[in-house]
């Protein structure tokens, strides 16, 4: 039985339509995400891929030139074969995560099957396929969006050989557990370790850790990392694996590798926009996690999912280093605990709970509508007007249950995922590839791939991204320091892109005076309010510099 087949129950069987037309748009945004531009850290996965891709060195791992050590190379494979058959683009780049994250959406589907029930399973797989943080790093790649799906895969599959003692699923658990260390490292076993660890231990099976085949699946692991480690070892040595192991997760939890944050709340509160439309059904099932924990009424079952989510969740929240995507890996987990609450809820066992979700509900979907129409009339608005008129059929779909009625789980569910589904289709396709493009690095990448001559090189100088080494169509060289570039500009057929601070102090005479092309700039990592609104866009971009030197080869300067 498919999860599309299963959710008709609860949205009723003469909704199928509206509920396979959602699932279908929703597969339509994650597309579209696929075609907007990179920008800071995907900017730096997509170049990384790009040198595998133009190398074919695949162990030691470079970006522009230099040894890369922070991330180990799954990712980057992946891409680097992506390119091979699509290309060097976004497309290329991002499709590979998309796929793994599809396979992410069942392996959640498997895991709350296995766990309780098909039910349970397939409204995990659509809350985690509609969680904002599901749209949002399948459009703008970090590793944990490949990661996730890995780490869901090893739960799953851990679960079935705790549960039936099989050995293939130990061996498949522990692969995918070693595909996820080869994409960010040992914290991709953390999650999958302490879920196990905690279920023997609280459901009063201690004797199942002395079964000598979890050596086989440490193994297993060791094997899967084995790539990771012999580039580290080849480029810095036992230092290398040192940092691996240990130096970049205590990097990490310290704040000295990422910014610094001491803010303990600093993931709940960002699952207010990260789980969305979500973020309340999920804080009501944590909250009744708690309580059956205090009661003493939690299931077997729920002792592997307490404990895989809380140990980690507490670790990255005393850290000293935090950004939003740590918390990616635990939202399958958060859709099975949510989905557990969500399942007795629809067929009338709490109708107490049901009464006073309904209208939150139904806020959530209002606010998620309301940030629509802001982009939609207002911030980003469509050219033509009418063409607004394309999403009509998610606001009819949201607005049925107030006027024809419908079953619990239609008026639950059915308007917040149209309004997310709606918005994300709407960001992705539109208003994302206006914000991405908007960046002065892909505006110089295009400027010098279609003006440059065939002999000509591209520089980076104090711009602290990446996306001109993946757009140029020939390899970009970083520069360090201004003797480097002032060399550069005595040199002919060099453009360099930099920034205001280094244009001011170029010295005079020095070298002939460079084309000067101004670029607007946006910082992705820090939209205002000013660029949003689109009175003061203008004013709020910042300015990026095009330099092409002006010095003419010996054998044409004038006699």
């Amino acid at each position: 039985m498919n999860i599309p087949t299963v959710l008709t129950r609860f949205v009723g069987h003469r909704h199928r339509r509206i509920l396979l037309f959602l699932l279908v748009m929703g597969l339509a945004a994650y597309t579209a995400g696929l075609f907007v531009h990179v920008t800071r850290d995907a900017s730096k996965y997509a170049a990384i891929a790009r040198e595998i891709f133009d190398t074919g060195e695949y162990i030691d791992l470079t970006i522009h030139g230099e040894p890369y050590v922070q991330k180990p190379p799954l990712l980057f494979w992946l891409s680097a074969l992506s390119y091979r058959i699509f290309g060097v683009n976004d497309f290329a780049f991002k499709l590979p995560v998309l796929l793994f994250s599809l396979a992410g959406i069942f392996f959640t589907f498997q895991l709350g099957s296995a766990l309780y029930d098909r039910k349970i399973g397939a409204l995990a797989a659509l809350l985690l396929a509609s969680s904002q943080i599901s749209f949002l790093y399948n459009m703008d790649i970090h590793t944990d969006s490949l990661m996730q799906s890995l780490v869901t895969l090893s739960l799953w599959q851990l679960f079935l050989f705790l549960k039936n003692g099989k050995t293939l699923p130990l061996i498949i658990g522990f692969g995918a557990l070693g595909g996820a260390m080869l994409t960010k490292g040992p914290v991709g076993a953390v999650v999958p370790a302490t879920a196990v660890a905690g279920y023997l231990l609280f459901t009063g099976r201690t004797r199942r850790i002395i079964d000598p085949r979890w050596i086989t699946g440490l193994l297993i692991a060791g094997v899967t990392i084995l790539p990771a480690l012999a580039g580290l070892y080849h480029q810095s040595g036992w230092e290398g694996i040192r940092f691996y192991f240990w130096d970049n997760n205590m990097g990490r939890i310290q704040g000295t590798s990422v910014s610094k944050d001491t803010n303990y709340l600093f993931y709940l509160t960002n699952l207010l926009y990260l789980y969305a439309p979500w973020t309340i059904l999920l804080f009501t099932a944590l909250f009744l996690q708690f309580r059956a924990l205090v009661h003493r009424r939690m299931e077997d079952s729920g002792w592997f999912l307490f404990w895989g989510i809380w140990v980690y969740f507490f670790i990255i929240s005393v850290s000293h280093g935090k950004l939003p995507n740590y918390i990616y890996m635990l939202v399958p987990l958060f859709s099975v605990v949510t989905a557990r609450m969500l399942v007795p809820l629809i067929s009338g066992k709490m109708g107490t709970m049901l009464r006073w979700l309904l209208p939150v509900q139904t806020i959530m979907a209002g606010l998620t509508g309301l940030l629509l129409s802001l982009l939609l009339f207002w911030m980003f608005p469509l050219r033509p007007a009418w063409t607004s008129l394309l999403l009509l059929p998610f606001l009819i779909t949201a607005l049925y249950p107030f006027f024809r009625g419908g079953s619990p789980g239609y008026r639950l569910l059915v308007p917040s995922l149209a309004m997310a589904t709606a918005l994300n289709l709407y960001i992705n396709s539109y208003v994302a590839p206006q914000i991405f493009s908007d960046q002065a690095s892909v505006k110089a990448a295009s400027l010098f791939n279609t003006q440059a001559t065939q002999e000509a090189q591209l520089g980076n100088y104090n711009y602290p991204s990446h996306e001109l080494f993946f757009y140029a169509r020939t390899p970009v060289r970083q520069l360090f320091n201004d003797l480097e570039l002032f060399a550069r500009m005595r040199t002919p057929g060099n453009w360099v892109l930099t920034t205001r601070e280094v244009v001011d102090r170029m010295p005079q005479g020095e070298f002939p005076t460079p084309e000067i092309t101004p670029l607007p700039h946006v910082w992705i990592n820090n939209l205002t309010l000013r660029y949003l609104n689109p009175r003061t866009r203008e004013a709020a971009r910042d300015t990026l510099y095009l330099l092409r030197s002006t010095a003419v080869a010996p054998e044409d300067s004038p006699h």
